[in-house]
C-alpha cells in the first residue's frame, strides 16, 4: 500500500508540472483560447460520425484518435464531404497527410486524401499516444491544413508540388509553416501549441527529427504570436 502511495504521488507530481509548464505557455497568450479534453467530447462521438462521417475511412481501434480526428475536422467544413482515410503506418514523423496514388486518375471532385499516424515511435522517439487530446486536436488539424491545400491544386499543379516537397529545402519549410498558419487561423492555435510544446519536452525524439522540425515548423513563439494576431 504504501509503494502504490508513492508511485501515485510520484504520477500526480509529474502531472502537475506537465500542466503547470503547458499552463504557463497559455498565460503568455493575450487572447481568449479554449482547450479540448477527451471527456467533454466523447458523448459527441455519434453526432460527428453522423454529421462528418460521410466518405470517411478510420482504420483505427484508439477512441481518441478517432474523436480527435473529428473535433479538428469540425474546424475544417470544407473537408466534411472529402474522402479521408485515417490509418497507421511506421513514418518518418508523427502524422503525415497525402493524396491517393490514383489521384493522377480523377477529377479534383473525386479525390480521396491518406492521413498516416505513426504507430512505431522508434523511428521519430515521439508516440502520439503520449500527446494530450488537445495537443492531438492541434496535430490532426495541421494535417487537415495540408488537405485544404492540396484541394486548392489541380492534379498538374498537386503532382509539381509532391515533386517540389521532396526535393525542394525551401518548398517542404514554407509548405509547414503556411499549414501551421492555417491551423491557427482555424482557432486550433492552442492546441497546435500544445503539441509543439509536448515535442519541445520531450528527451526521446530523435535529433534528426527534432532539427527537421525546428527547422521547418512554427516555434512556440511564433504561434504564440500568431494566435494573437488571428485573435478574435
Amino acid at each position: 500500500m504504501r509503494i502504490n502511495s508513492i508511485i501515485l504521488l510520484i504520477y500526480f507530481l509529474l502531472t502537475g508540472i506537465i500542466f503547470a509548464q503547458n499552463n504557463h505557455l497559455s498565460n503568455q497568450i493575450n487572447c481568449d483560447t479554449a482547450h479540448f479534453h477527451f471527456e467533454d467530447y466523447i458523448d459527441s462521438m455519434n453526432y460527428y460520425e453522423t454529421q462528418m462521417g460521410a466518405k470517411k475511412n478510420l482504420s483505427t481501434n484508439d477512441e481518441r484518435l478517432k474523436l480527435a480526428f473529428y473535433v479538428a475536422l469540425n474546424r475544417y467544413p470544407e473537408l466534411y464531404h472529402t474522402r479521408i482515410t485515417l490509418k497507421h503506418k511506421p513514418i518518418s514523423s508523427t502524422m503525415q497527410a497525402q493524396p491517393s496514388p490514383d489521384f493522377l486518375f480523377k477529377r479534383k471532385s473525386k479525390r480521396a486524401y491518406r492521413i498516416f499516424v505513426n504507430n512505431n515511435p522508434n523511428l521519430t522517439g515521439i508516440n502520439y499516444e503520449e500527446l494530450s487530446f488537445n495537443g492531438l486536436v492541434g496535430w490532426i488539424g495541421h494535417e487537415f491544413a495540408h488537405l485544404i491545400d492540396y484541394n486548392s491544386m489541380n492534379n498538374r499543379a498537386l503532382l509539381s508540388f509532391i515533386g517540389g516537397y521532396l526535393f525542394d529545402k525551401r518548398t517542404m519549410r514554407r509548405t509547414e509553416r503556411n499549414a501551421d498558419r492555417e491551423t491557427i487561423k482555424r482557432g486550433l492555435g492552442i492546441q497546435l501549441l500544445d503539441g509543439v510544446a509536448f515535442f519541445e519536452k520531450n528527451n526521446k525524439v530523435s535529433k534528426k527529427y527534432r532539427r527537421r522540425k525546428q527547422k521547418n515548423y512554427l516555434s512556440e513563439a511564433e504561434i504564440i504570436v500568431d494566435i494573437e494576431r488571428n485573435c478574435h
